[in-house]
This record gives C-alpha cells, sequence and structure tokens, in this order.
C-alpha cells in the first residue's frame, strides 16, 4: 500500500531528479527507488541481533 508524504528538498536535488525523471509523475518512482536502495544498503551494514530476534519470536502468541 502506498502512503502520500510531503517532504522537503534543496532545489538543486529536486532539479536532478526531474532531470533524471524526465516527466514529473516519473518524480516520485525515482525518489522510491533511491530509497529503497539507501534502506538495502543500511539494511546490510546493520548486523542482526539475532538474541532479540529469538526473544521476540518466543514473546509474540503463537497463531492457531
Amino acid at each position: 500500500m502506498r502512503a502520500r508524504v510531503n517532504i522537503i528538498l534543496e532545489e538543486s536535488i529536486l532539479a536532478k531528479i526531474d532531470a533524471i525523471a524526465g516527466e514529473k509523475p516519473k518524480r516520485a518512482a525515482i525518489i522510491e527507488k533511491a530509497l529503497l536502495e539507501y534502506i538495502a544498503r543500511e539494511e546490510k551494514k546493520a548486523p542482526k541481533n539475532v538474541d532479540t530476534e529469538v526473544k521476540d519470536k518466543k514473546a509474540r502468541p503463537k497463531a492457531k
């Protein structure tokens, strides 16, 4: 599901996005792709805490 958000960007950044996108309807797609790539990089950098994940799974009630 998509959500509408408002963000504030430097005009120079917006101009570069628009130059890449070509058309304004593609602006959101460019921003979304950039954010997904950034998130993927950050997730690879952050080591997962296995102990926390195990505790979280034990704390959750089992679905019947």
